[in-house]
């Protein structure tokens, strides 16, 4: 079994598509196919299963054989980047995953830090919802990723914590209110967007024996900022979130304060590649300084 071979197993394992995978590999069909069967005859196993209506599957032993390969060629980028430093060059990727509004927030300024002194390091980067980032990190689909933290399963690196605000419609009576406690929203038409800090707000709201009445419910920040400017509710989002799209409507700070922790999860620090770790350094000197102003605060 070769590294080439590996390579083509997980790529065809990620995109479920042996025509799509030979396109990225810049492989034949025929090839990719043999370099499966290759692998499967070896380890005399079926890892992949080729349905007329389903596509092709992984089964239950080519999802875990699939981490095992992730992490061997995760193990052969490390390699090449500790000969690559020994040679004194920077070479090399690093897959990164991050939420939207964390991707916008934290990753320009790490990759220009970065870039300044490695220009040829390059960066594969992930978008997508909080709780997909961190299923990339365990499955180490990424090498690294910006998730909302806790998470027990891997090793993680504080970054941010990030308040939650509310928005209000023109003409709301709390407007009068310098501060909005969470008991004058008992009850009121709120609107949520999901980014993973659902739970933190129905808390908060539990711990203040107040109801939280969630009228909708959005995915992004542009649609629940239209709902609160129409007047259908209270607008309660992140305060990063928020500072990703510009309005004019009145935002208030909510009392007792609703937060959510931010920082970077890798499968394991201890492991993890020069540029992971450069990457993870590189972050903590622009932004946990930062943070700790924040908690004085």
């Amino acid at each position: 079994m070769t590294i080439t071979q590996i390579m083509v197993f997980v790529r065809v394992a990620e995109t479920l598509n042996f025509t799509q995978a030979a396109q990225e590999l810049h492989m034949t069909q025929p090839a990719v196919s043999h370099a499966i069967a290759s692998i499967e005859n070896e380890l005399d196993v079926q890892l992949l299963l080729r349905d007329r209506k389903k596509g092709v599957l992984l089964t239950e032993v080519g999802q875990r054989v699939l981490l095992e390969f992730r992490s061997i060629l995760q193990s052969m980028q490390k390699v090449q980047q500790q000969v690559a430093a020994e040679k004194g060059l920077d070479i090399g990727t690093i897959t990164i995953g991050a939420f939207p509004s964390a991707s916008a927030y934290f990753l320009p300024p790490i990759i220009h830090q970065i870039r300044q002194n490695y220009p040829n390091l390059v960066f594969d980067l992930q978008e997508g919802s909080t709780n997909e980032v961190r299923e990339w990190v365990h499955s180490r689909q990424i090498e690294a990723g910006l998730i909302l933290l806790p998470d027990p399963l891997v090793d993680t690196i504080p970054l941010y914590s990030d308040q939650m605000i509310v928005l209000l419609p023109d003409g709301h009576p709390l407007h009068a209110q310098e501060t909005i406690s969470i008991r004058h929203l008992d009850g009121q038409d709120m609107i949520l967007c999901k980014g993973g800090h659902e739970v933190a707000i129905m808390e908060a709201f539990q711990r203040e024996k107040s109801h939280l009445r969630i009228n909708f419910t959005t995915h992004n920040i542009s649609t629940l900022v239209n709902m609160v400017r129409q007047g259908l509710g209270i607008g309660i989002v992140s305060e990063l979130a928020l500072s990703m799209f510009p309005h004019e409507l009145t935002v208030r700070e909510v009392s007792p304060q609703i937060t959510r922790q931010i920082g970077i999860a890798v499968p394991s620090l201890g492991n993890a590649s020069l540029a992971v770790q450069l990457f993870v350094r590189t972050a903590k000197e622009l932004f946990t300084a930062e943070m700790a102003d924040q908690q004085i605060l």
